[in-house]
């Protein structure tokens, strides 16, 4: 006898058999009909419906049999569910299979079985509809198709069993919608009951969240579990997988899922779940979900269960609705109220505190809290925030604090820690909300003897963007929500309009005093100004006010300088620059800084910088206030530090020549072999006295750049070879660093308008400086394109690139990037700027990318000489 295999889903196909309901019930006529059937037609002795347990066939109908069941390793049917179609033994003597079976040789004597699968609605083969007789037998086509007709009027029947149960559930759920006008508490509690009966699962729940809290709006338990009003951390509850699930979830058992390490398994020990988030008015609620200790196994939840949750949860979404509509319409009626009171006492007596106090007393009310207060927001002299009482409410718990309070209570109190949770709505400016206050380190550190808190709501006061104030509310019994935040909004915008109109009036009495004070003190500081500074109307010129500063700068006395205007003290040629200033000032309100020179009463010339400010006065006059500042001990300082750093660097050059001559011929063993340690220490040497010849020879470039003594002379040339050139002359210094450059032409025949030699300088030092940075093998590429009238040249390499930090200063003196590799490769600091001068000088520009994929990209743009021009000038 060959025992039947196990199927592969045989776990599911239990859970599936177990879910029908059918194991170990009553005879039903909707079955033995047609056992009776198949025995009349194929005149068998035997035709049962054999449902395929786990150790066990078990007949819901038999015809022609006593037993109730058999063991399922002897089983025909065990062999039949393995099939997909019709599984037929026309005679078990000559079947290797069956031939010694027990049922075979014993009662009832099978010689002959056809079995037809029963297929669950979800798939699984639960059993079958099977005829028996015990002689042999051959099927026809047409009796097997009968057979199987038959076998799919039981499934039928099995899947009818099931509508039915679920066909139920829905007429009640369709009356509790019909009928819930009354309180929803209650009529959510009847939908949550079905839902426990319906799927057999002791404990149902609806609930809110908001953030990490899971609030029990209402449930169904078993005594002394679960109450309404309860709250949770979201995390320790199966609802936080529910809602990253987005539909319904459902767990069989969950030791054997993959949540088994789940925090609210740990802690409650529930092994079947199933749950469906909860939407009311477009947005995320919280969750409808029933739950067991025991395991849903073998069954599991059926795609009936699935289907009554979703009509389950829209119907309690659609009463939570029409409940959150009518509670926020109440609430809203109730805020009205309390602004048009708060309004009426602040119209009233707008400098008096009493009118805070009402209107918190009215939120306190509206809330249902028991703690509150009202505070506005100042700065200390460090620009700090912090919160002084308006009004607060009195929670006084013995004589001394009780003392405390009546004494500060009217000139307010004042909070300055920001590590509380008031202090994190100063600071983030946005509520916050914590119903579960112990162990938070934020709702610590209320003296000895305070009144406990358990929950807070702390809301920002703002009277536009600007943060004026807030409100600080406490202990309401069933804990704060995101809904009375938008609930107490017009409220909260009402007061920050109150709290600003009271700040201005206080402030404006203050401004008052001050301006009084402002114009003393500038008086001041117009008088003591070390730099010069003047008044004049913008269209006769004319001075209106002059400082001592400017006075001692002119040699004027202050009569003689009020008779004059701008003109009078301004050279012939600067005539021109000035009325540039002139509209730039009246366009943008401002002009400068720009220098220039100014009259002395004695005919003398000295250099100011001068700054504009256009203004203007009571009578609609424009004028001028203009800050000049003497600027000739700097540029006679400037002057002489040029003149000595020219004077040290020719005076260094002639020695450093010298010193750099003899070391190379030590180097070359003309005073004899040197030792290797020798030796080492002369080519270091060598090394720094060429850095140091670079240095000034960059230095002396710079100088003469600065005062503009080098000899630019511009002629027009062909781009290409001079690049070509550049490349060759610096290829074996490339060798040195192990890097190849390569030229990438996508712009043959440019011609441009430059300084050859001083061209060549510029991009050596590009091109230097991108061998220098490059790694080891690199290569640095050496592009030539077009742009908008102008040629660029691009050197491009894949080192470090530049910190971003530092663009601003990279053509600017003696500026290095400072990182490592700078200070390996060296470099005088002077390479780019004189570059920069070099390039204005020649009218082209010069710049700085970051390379797409790492390192950087220096170019220089050159207007481009027309083709007919390139022509002429080449012939």
């Amino acid at each position: 006898m060959k025992e039947p295999e196990l199927p592969k889903n045989e776990a599911d196909r239990l859970r599936s058999l177990t879910a029908t309901g059918l194991l170990d019930t009553p005879p039903e006529e909707r079955f033995d009909r047609l056992t009776r059937i198949a025995q009349r037609v194929f005149g068998v002795k035997i035709a049962l419906v054999s449902l395929v347990d786990r150790n066990r066939q078990w007949f819901k109908s038999r015809q022609g049999l006593t037993v109730q069941e058999t063991s399922r390793d002897v089983s025909f049917c065990a062999h039949a569910i393995l099939q997909q179609n019709l599984f037929v033994v026309d005679d078990t003597l000559d079947d290797d299979r069956f031939f010694d079976n027990p049922l075979v040789t014993d009662d009832p004597c099978i010689r002959f079985y056809a079995g037809a699968p029963l297929v669950s609605p979800d798939g699984f083969s639960l059993g079958t509809l099977c005829i028996i007789d015990d002689l042999p037998r051959t099927l026809s086509p047409e009796q097997k198709m009968l057979l199987r007709d038959l076998a799919e009027c039981v499934e039928e029947e099995i899947r009818h069993g099931q509508r039915e149960r679920y066909y139920r559930s829905l007429e009640r759920l369709s009356l509790l919608h019909n009928e819930s006008r009354g309180n929803p508490t209650e009529y959510l509690r009847d939908g949550l009951r079905l839902g426990c009966e319906y799927l057999k699962l002791p404990y149902g729940i609806i609930s809110h969240i908001q953030g990490e809290d899971y609030r029990v709006v209402v449930q169904v338990s078993p005594p002394g579990t679960l109450e309404d009003e309860q709250t949770f951390d979201l995390r320790d509850t199966y609802c936080a997988l529910t809602l990253e699930a987005e539909q319904v979830l459902a767990i069989d058992h969950m030791a054997e899922s993959a949540y088994a390490s789940h925090p609210c398994y740990r802690k409650f020990g529930l092994e079947s779940y199933i749950g469906i988030p909860l939407n009311v008015g477009g947005r995320r609620y919280g969750t409808l979900n029933f739950s067991s200790p025991d395991t849903r196994r073998p069954s599991g939840f059926s795609d009936f269960d699935h289907e009554f949750l979703l009509l389950l949860a829209s119907w309690v979404s659609s009463l939570l609705e029409r409940w959150e509509v009518e509670s926020v319409l109440q609430r809203y009626r109730q805020v009205e109220q309390a602004v048009a009171r708060a309004q009426e006492s602040f119209i009233n007596r707008p400098q008096h505190p009493q009118a805070f106090s009402e209107l918190l007393g009215e939120v306190l009310r509206f809330t249902e809290s028991a703690y509150g207060f009202i505070g506005e927001i100042l700065h200390d002299d460090d620009g700090r925030p912090y919160m002084k009482t308006n009004t607060i409410t009195n929670i006084a718990w013995d004589d001394a604090s009780h003392q405390f309070y009546e004494d500060n209570v009217s000139e307010g109190l004042e909070f300055r820690n920001l590590d509380t949770l008031f202090g994190a709505v100063i600071t983030s400016g946005q509520p916050v909300l914590n119903n579960r206050l112990e162990g938070d380190p934020k709702g610590s550190g209320v003296p000895n003897g305070h009144p406990p808190i358990q929950s807070f709501l702390g809301l920002p006061i703002h009277h536009g963007s600007e943060l004026v104030g807030m409100m600080g509310l406490a202990n309401r019994p069933s804990g704060y929500h995101d809904t009375l935040v938008n609930d107490l909004g017009p409220l909260l915008r009402t007061v920050g309009q109150l709290m600003e109109a009271t700040r201005n009036q206080r402030q404006q009495r203050a401004a008052e005093e001050d301006l009084k004070r402002s114009e003393a003190r500038l008086r001041g500081l117009f008088e003591l100004s070390p730099v010069g500074i003047a008044l004049n109307e913008l269209d006769s010129g004319r001075f209106l006010e002059v400082n001592d500063a400017y006075l001692a700068s002119s040699g004027f006395s202050r009569d003689e300088l009020l008779a004059l205007d701008a003109r009078d003290v301004t050279p012939q040629e600067f005539t021109a620059e000035d009325k540039v200033q002139r509209e730039i000032l009246v366009s943008k309100g401002q002009y400068g800084p720009y220098e220039k020179e100014l009259i002395r009463k004695d005919g003398s010339r000295y250099s100011v910088i001068i700054h504009g400010l256009l203004v203007g006065d009571a009578s609609g006059r424009r004028l001028i206030w203009s800050i000049i500042e003497d600027i000739t001990e700097r540029k006679r300082l400037a002057l002489m530090q040029r003149e000595f750093v020219s004077t040290v660097s020719h005076e260094l050059r002639t020695p450093l020549t010298a010193i750099s001559a003899a070391l190379i011929m030590v180097s070359k063993g003309v005073t004899g072999e040197l030792s290797p340690q020798t030796d080492s220490m002369v080519r270091l040497a060598l090394r720094n006295a060429g850095r140091l010849t670079e240095l000034i020879n960059d230095i002396l470039d710079m100088e003469k750049l600065v005062a503009g003594k080098m000899t630019i002379s511009l002629e027009e040339c062909a781009l290409l070879p001079l690049l070509r050139q550049v490349i060759e002359d610096n290829h074996t210094y490339a060798e040195r660093f192990g890097v190849h450059c390569e030229l990438d032409d996508q712009a043959p025949e440019c011609w441009v308008a430059v300084d050859p030699k001083r061209l060549t300088q510029v991009v050596t030092n590009l091109l230097s400086n991108a061998v220098k940075f490059s790694p080891s093998d690199g290569v640095v590429r050496v592009t030539l394109s077009r742009d908008e009238g102008y040629v660029r040249v691009s050197v491009v390499d894949r080192g470090g690139g530049v910190p971003a930090d530092f663009h601003s200063r990279l053509f600017r003196p003696f500026a290095q990037a400072d990182s490592s590799d700078s200070r390996r490769v060296g470099g005088t600091g002077l390479g780019l700027a004189i570059s920069k001068k070099l390039m204005d000088k020649m009218n082209g520009r010069i710049g700085y990318r970051d390379t797409e994929g790492g390192g950087a990209t220096f170019y220089i743009d050159l207007p481009e000489v027309s083709e007919n021009r390139a022509m002429t000038g080449g012939v």
